[in-house]
């Protein structure tokens, strides 16, 4: 039989039975993912915003407070203490990594031997959990034994007090964050970068724009959906890291390390105070979407 022929060959309906049979299936499949959706993201939200209306005592609803929980936040000075320490740990962070990871991508993207190698290499402190990132920098940052200490003051002949004065620790942990997690960015950069035709840079060239004047003209507005995707994630990761921080510093010294992240972990689980870890895990939540919208309605405008 010809092609011509099978193609004109009508085609039966599928019954009704079978349709039901197939739409029962496709229901059973999706069911259980809905289900997981709801039990793990969706229910813990409204869990939280009813919890953050009582007092509680360990993990018992002992009365009902109203918005007291977080009224209690906002006159409480260290709540803005640790806002602004997760805005200094956060905004230090990003200035530092997005550079170094463009320019790391732009490395990579070019041909010289060994790259493979070289690639390998600047991405291994991504896959070191953070605990481990953590207890590493402890020690090399301890102020008795440290080898980064002992070579400080050897070239200085100041004892440094990288996690015993808040403004050092501060300092310290930013450093510390951006070694643990520009590999990230530095991958999706260089994904972008590697779509850039080479043409281009030949053209800019051409009309002498060298070194500065093509990042500024080529690079960036090509990459910059990317670059924006890239801040959103990092921001995300940042403001809302807490096993880093925690490990490294506690949230001290003087709870000069101590973010809104680190807060919550403390007040429900240290404290046991659920209900006001929950009043301010929301904050946090809301605190989120609104970087989150700013940096999307920035990226449809950049689109446009």
């Amino acid at each position: 039989m010809s092609l011509s022929a099978e193609a004109s060959l009508p085609v039966a309906p599928v019954s009704p039975r079978r349709r039901r049979s197939f739409n029962a299936l496709a229901f059973g499949f999706i069911v259980p993912a809905v289900v997981i959706v709801f039990l793990v993201s969706i229910y813990p939200v409204f869990d939280a915003v009813v919890l953050s209306l009582y007092k509680t005592s360990y993990a018992r609803k002992v009365a009902f407070t109203g918005l007291a929980n977080y009224l209690a936040l906002f006159r409480d000075p260290t709540f803005w203490s640790d806002t602004l320490n997760s805005l200094i740990y956060t905004g230090g962070s990003l200035v530092l990594v997005l550079p170094l990871s463009l320019g790391l991508a732009m490395l990579l993207a070019r041909e010289f031997p060994l790259r493979g190698l070289v690639r390998t290499i600047v991405v291994l402190p991504w896959v070191v959990s953070q605990t481990v990132v953590a207890l590493l920098w402890a020690w090399l940052l301890n102020g008795d034994f440290g080898p980064l200490t002992w070579l400080f003051e050897a070239a200085s002949g100041v004892r440094p007090a990288f996690l015993s004065d808040p403004t050092q620790a501060m300092g310290s942990l930013i450093v510390v964050n951006v070694w643990a997690s520009y590999p990230q960015a530095t991958l999706l950069l260089l994904a972008a970068v590697q779509t850039i035709p080479h043409e281009l840079y030949e053209a800019a060239a051409v009309d002498g724009a060298t070194g500065f004047a093509a990042l500024r003209n080529v690079t960036l507005p090509l990459i910059r959906p990317t670059l924006l995707v890239v801040m959103i994630q990092l921001t995300l990761l940042y403001f809302n890291m807490v096993t880093l921080i925690y490990t490294l510093t506690g949230g001290g010294p003087l709870g000069g390390t101590e973010t809104l992240a680190v807060r919550v972990m403390k007040t429900s689980f240290e404290n046991w105070d659920l209900g006001k870890g929950a009043a301010l895990g929301l904050i946090i939540t809301l605190i989120n979407l609104l970087i989150s919208m700013v940096y999307m309605k920035t990226l449809r405008t950049e689109a446009k």
